[in-house]
């Protein structure tokens, strides 16, 4: 069979009435009709939706909508070039070659519009609902599953224990600070579709209620366990469960890891309990929280959940010792959660809100970078100011004087250089004799089991002696609120040992600062009666509330650590016996350390403020840290107030 090669017609050349996409990239004439266009589009990579403009003036149009696709990223200048497969086919049809958005006329830019706002909430509700749950199964070794199962990863704990804890949790925290939805989760709970993981979590933050301490048990059969021993063993299962990336939806976990943030008790327990909250503020930045995802029927709750987090994050920097804030405002997407009559939580939720923007004002002069030495605010709103809008009469009272201990820590915070007689200083020592009025006629067990309690009663408990120091208050009335305040901060230090620290402080200053006790006397033998006699007249202008004035740890001769000082307190101050005699040689080197026999105000003023020095590692501030204070044999026995 022969085959005969035949050539074929040539085909006249026509052009078209307007140039198609490829030849006007290329400049050349076009010889391109129906559906030539297509094959030769798809041959140079689909370029018909292509628009030759200027990219540089792409990257300046900003999207109609977030998405979880960042504008940071570089295929975010390519965005116009890809409008979607619709609109090309809309240009096909209609036989023209597109226009840029920017140069088209009002009617077809508002039609093209809507249908790429259309595409783009199609693909943001597609993406969420994808990459909410977790695709992939988790794989576990069966050594991993031994270590998970020791640590307690899959504990479930007894149906008694958890019906209790849920419903403490529902009732007394739940609106306070909604991380879930309390209503939502029973349900789930009663239908035996709850996250075990989550259950735990509330478990965690529920078991530190005075109600729920006799039904604390990890099995059935199990004794009754002591609210720190449970949280514990409750946190170390939490914590292999979340690094094992357990809990396959990521919304839960974003929940789970917001509730162990509320947990810093132990060892380390500031900087665990600030890890969780930088994960899960990154785990709802990955799930876009801080977006309106269209057609989303727990949008409520995700917006709840969400700021939520940024008050915790308000909460983290002075609480936790931790120096930035993790949530800028501008980047956040979603309304703020405005108050709703009869909403009783959208109402807690906005004070809140107004709370954490007034710390964010007062913590400003904290900032690493801040140069100033004055307080700036010198106008600070009253609590009835920052709650004017709403009425607090119908709030559970546990939840208003949680909000207004939050005012009262922003309150003394915004004073940091001012010196007595100054309007600041004299808020600040308002604010923390109004904590210790409240912790003292409410009590600490009847107030939230929150990080901000015994945060703020060991707040008030150094302003109260930063007075007695600065001689705006008599010794025999500070030694009395003192005392308060060692009584509280020991109820407290049962759920959390990060009072347990200040409590011994204050112990020890009760030593010497009780009316009974023996004058102090100065190495040169000068009584010091704390009265600011002995200082200068200019006091008020470099007060001891300055804290650039303290210098920073320093080795000095011999090599040992000198940690700073007042400038209101002579190095050579201490607390002397009453055979002491002078002697030159002892006069250097025991101004610097502890006597057996007594204190010196040089040691108190440090203490008092590496505690709460924010440029310290927080590693500093925890329990182990404070064994220098227990110089004395008898030192866990009970010391009276008085």
């Amino acid at each position: 069979m022969e085959i005969i090669w035949q050539a074929s017609a040539k085909q006249n050349a026509k052009r078209s009435s307007q140039a198609c996409q490829g030849c006007r990239a290329r400049k050349k004439r076009c010889y391109h009709v129906g559906v030539t266009e297509r094959p030769y589009a798809a041959r140079r990579g689909d370029r018909s939706t292509t628009d030759p403009v200027d990219h540089a003036s792409n990257t300046r149009d900003s999207s109609p909508s977030p998405s979880r696709v960042s504008l940071y990223n570089p295929e975010s200048v390519l965005a116009d070039l890809s409008m979607g497969s619709t609109r090309a086919r809309l240009a096909e049809k209609a036989g023209t070659c597109r226009v840029h958005p920017r140069h088209r006329g009002k009617e077809s830019g508002t039609s093209e519009e809507s249908i790429s706002l259309e595409e783009r909430s199609l693909r943001q509700r597609n993406w969420y609902d994808r990459h909410r749950l977790k695709s992939r199964r988790i794989e576990i070794s069966d050594n991993q599953r031994r270590y998970l199962e020791e640590e307690g990863a899959f504990l479930e704990l007894p149906k008694s224990t958890t019906d209790i804890l849920l419903s403490i949790y529902n009732m007394l925290l739940d609106d306070l600070i909604p991380v879930v939805d309390g209503a939502a989760i029973f349900r789930d709970y009663s239908n035996g579709q709850a996250s075990v993981f989550l259950l735990r979590a509330v478990s965690l933050v529920a078991c530190k209620f005075r109600q729920a301490a006799p039904f604390l048990r990890i099995r059935e059969d199990g004794a009754i366990m002591d609210q720190r021993h449970f949280a514990s063993e409750l946190l170390k299962g939490l914590d292999a469960s979340v690094k094992a990336d357990l809990e396959p939806d990521r919304i839960t976990k974003v929940q789970i890891l917001a509730l162990m943030h509320l947990h810093n008790d132990g060892l380390s327990g500031l900087d665990r309990s600030s890890g969780y909250l930088s994960q899960a503020i990154s785990e709802a930045w990955a799930i876009s929280l801080h977006v309106k995802v269209p057609v989303n029927s727990d949008q409520e709750r995700c917006d709840f959940l969400w700021w939520t987090l940024r008050n915790f994050d308000r909460l983290n920097k002075p609480v936790m010792g931790a120096a930035p804030f993790m949530i800028d405002d501008t980047d956040i997407g979603v309304a703020r959660i405005a108050p709703r009559k009869d909403h009783y939580r959208s109402q807690l939720m906005a004070i809140s809100l107004s709370l954490g923007d007034l710390m964010k004002t007062a913590t400003r002069i904290y900032k690493a970078s801040s140069t100033a030495t004055d307080d700036d605010s010198n106008v600070f709103p009253t609590f009835s100011e920052v709650t004017t809008e709403i009425c607090l009469d119908g709030f559970q009272r546990s939840h208003r004087l949680y909000l207004q201990i939050w005012y009262h820590v922003a309150a003394m915070l915004s004073c940091r250089y001012s010196g007595p007689k100054s309007v600041q200083y004299q808020r600040r020592l308002s604010s923390a004799d109004n904590v210790l009025r409240i912790v003292c006629l409410e009590g600490p067990a009847n107030l939230p089991p929150l990080p901000l309690i015994p945060y703020a009663m060991s707040m008030s408990t150094t302003v109260i002696y930063r007075a007695l120091r600065d001689g705006e208050r008599v010794p025999e009335e500070a030694h009395k609120d003192l005392g308060a305040c060692y009584d509280n901060l020991i109820i407290l230090s049962q759920l959390w040992t990060s009072a347990k620290g200040v409590a011994k402080l204050v112990r020890r200053l009760q030593q010497f600062t009780r009316p009974s006790a023996p004058p102090i006397r100065t190495t040169e033998g000068a009584p010091c009666t704390c009265d600011n006699t002995h200082q200068h007249e200019d006091i008020t202008r470099s007060p001891i509330s300055n804290l650039n004035n303290l210098q920073r740890p320093t080795q000095g001769m011999t090599g040992s650590s000198v940690l700073p000082v007042s400038s209101l307190v002579q190095p050579s101050e201490v607390f002397l016996p009453e055979n002491y005699a002078d002697n030159d040689d002892q006069s250097g080197t025991q101004a610097g350390s502890w006597f057996v026999d007594g204190l010196s105000y040089s040691h108190f003023d440090r203490a008092f403020y590496d505690f709460f020095d924010y440029g310290m590692p927080s590693l500093f501030r925890d329990l182990a840290t404070w064994d220098f204070l227990q110089t004395d044999a008898n030192d866990d026995t009970e010391v009276s107030p008085s």
